[in-house]
């Protein structure tokens, strides 16, 4: 009898063992580590075109190891236009070494929290030392927590047009000179934390907060790891990875120092808490999640949908909702007092619900709805970008308020809160008409906590891939 024959490996699957084995793990790693370090040179060209510009800038051109380094890369003479090619191709490179990344982790199971911790930490010292990656926003946070902490007023009513004197203003992005804070009074008092321990000088401030953020990242990086160990342990090195090395976690994330990484640790605390069935605690954490950035509130009302959703009979449903609705407050009003100005407190935030962007779906339908109002219908230029807006809204609005109701209310018990989060935050994303590359981490960590299927393999390209949408690659 003959022997039965063996299949011979596909192409496909000769390339998946090479890129998976000891050696592609090492080659991964390596180009991790090559690419983040060209983005590090690159964030030093002097013109502000990856690293917004700083005095860090000034302090590399006075040394003089790195600016002969610059000077022999061709980064100190290359322009405005070869500076961006090459950022956005490394960028690209970035999310395929990512990928090659995910394959590893899908196929091998010796990689545990060490190796995934040690790159983690290494990549975010080296992206906390060089300027602020394609944003500005830490400059303005800076800023603001000046206003509160050294000039004694409040950055929920006065901008940094009062204070145009002072030296951080050359640094601030043009369309937050003139705007107030527009997050919540936990990430105020924070930054105030931060400031006052950094000092005065630019440099020590930008290195604190974006320190923040990368400490923050790794703390996301342990509670995602001990989140999976409880609930799914076969995908705990996957998910914690997808997490740890994202570009956009990590370029952005910490190299942009956004406080979006904070809202994320707080989120993630609270899905731990309540995964452990202790609901009033994990309340308690995404409540102050919104203190940070306001738009938390919306995994709030999921999980008071849920937690009302449970009970039997108006009155319990009723009672329950009181009590959510007195914790909220009970948290949320003794931390705004000190800033509360009236209304005028939220005139910022609510200007910015206005923006509209072409990196998002809403946007993209209120530029189209806009452009026929207006070249079709011939109205005016202003009342057709109006009624683009509002019909926009008027489509996608509803989409997300059903999701918003019906997915809490299908849930089956806590162990469905992390795929509840996902949902929700996906659609608000899918539905939202303005969108900039950090927003995608108030869902990245979600997905790290569920399964891999086809919902998180799409929504995690696609999100990653959206680092050049709103990233700001220009110079000054």
């Amino acid at each position: 009898m003959a022997a039965p024959r063996v299949r011979e490996k596909t192409r496909r699957e000769a390339w998946a063992d090479a890129l998976t084995s000891e050696l592609g793990y090492v080659g991964m790693i390596s180009a991790t580590l090559f690419l983040y370090a060209v983005i590090a040179l690159l964030s030093l060209a002097p013109d502000g075109t990856v690293g917004k510009l700083s005095p860090i800038h000034e302090a590399v051109q006075r040394n003089t190891y790195l600016s002969t380094l610059l000077d022999v890369t061709g980064i100190n003479r290359a322009s405005n236009l070869r500076l961006s090619i090459i950022s956005i191709i490394v960028f690209v490179l970035l999310m395929a070494v990512y990928a090659w990344a995910v394959l590893v982790f899908r196929r091998r199971q010796d990689k545990g929290l060490f190796p995934i911790l040690t790159l983690t930490l290494f990549l975010c010292l080296l992206l906390v030392v060089i300027p602020p990656l394609l944003s500005k926003d830490v400059f303005s946070n800076i800023f603001y927590a000046k206003i509160a902490a050294r000039y004694h007023d409040n950055p929920y009513v006065v901008t940094p047009q009062r204070f145009s004197g002072d030296q951080l203003m050359a640094y601030v992005s043009l369309n937050w000179k003139n705007t107030a804070i527009v997050y919540g009074p936990l990430h105020t008092y924070f930054s105030m934390l931060l400031n006052l321990g950094a000092g005065e000088g630019i440099t020590a401030n930008i290195i604190v907060f974006k320190g923040a953020m990368a400490l923050l990242h790794v703390a996301n990086v342990l509670i995602i790891w001990f989140i999976l160990g409880f609930i799914a342990p076969r995908r705990q090195r996957l998910g914690t990875m997808l997490y740890a090395w994202n570009p956009i976690a990590l370029a952005i994330g910490v190299g942009g120092g956004h406080n979006d990484v904070m809202m994320m640790t707080l989120v993630l605390a609270a899905v731990y808490l309540l995964l452990k069935e202790r609901k009033w605690a994990g309340f308690v954490f995404l409540c102050l999640s919104v203190l940070i950035k306001y738009i938390s509130i919306i995994l709030v009302v999921a999980l008071v949908i849920y937690l009302v959703s449970r009970e039997n009979g108006r009155a319990a449903r009723a009672r329950e909702l009181a009590r959510c609705a007195a914790v909220f407050l009970f948290i949320v009003v003794p931390l705004f007092l000190p800033f509360w100005a009236g209304t005028k407190t939220f005139d910022s935030t609510l200007r910015n619900l206005q923006l509209n962007n072409y990196s998002s779906v809403g946007g993209l339908l209120s530029f189209a709805f806009g452009a026929v109002f207006e070249f079709v219908l011939r109205l005016p230029a202003s009342l057709a970008a109006t009624f683009g807006s509002a019909l926009s809204k008027l489509l996608l609005l509803p989409i997300f308020l059903a999701t918003l109701w019906c997915v809490p209310r299908h849930m089956r018990g806590w162990g469905d809160i992390p795929d509840c989060f996902f949902w929700v935050t996906l659609v608000f994303l899918a539905t939202t008409s303005y969108y900039m590359p950090w927003y995608f981490l108030w869902l990245l960590p979600l997905i790290a906590l569920r399964p891999w299927d086809r919902a998180s393999k799409w929504s995690l390209a696609t999100g990653t891939a959206t680092i050049p949408l709103g990233a700001d690659i220009h110079p000054f």
